[in-house]
């Protein structure tokens, strides 16, 4: 097994660093949305998971979700588009 040299070394730290702050801009975004949602929550608002929904989908990770619904809902005048309702 051969020794990497300095410009794999210098390419992996890159690598690294970038991925490392990814990692911390999503966790700052989850927790911030996170906080949101219980502030919203204890102010009573309708929809207080609204902003980590929106979070989670911008950052690619909302779970795929598919409502059961009744045949009513999915003939009726309510065009359903999008990823989740709300």
């Amino acid at each position: 097994m051969s020794t990497p040299t300095r410009s794999e070394l210098a390419r992996s730290t890159t690598y690294l660093r970038r991925q490392l702050a990814a990692l911390r801009h999503d966790h700052t975004e989850l927790l911030g949305a996170s906080r949101a949602a219980v502030v919203a929550h204890y102010d009573g608002h309708a929809l207080p998971l609204s902003v980590l929904i929106d979070t989670l989908d911008q950052l690619g990770q909302l779970p795929e979700y598919e409502p059961q619904l009744a045949e009513e809902l999915l003939t009726g005048p309510l065009p359903l588009a999008g990823r989740r309702i709300a």
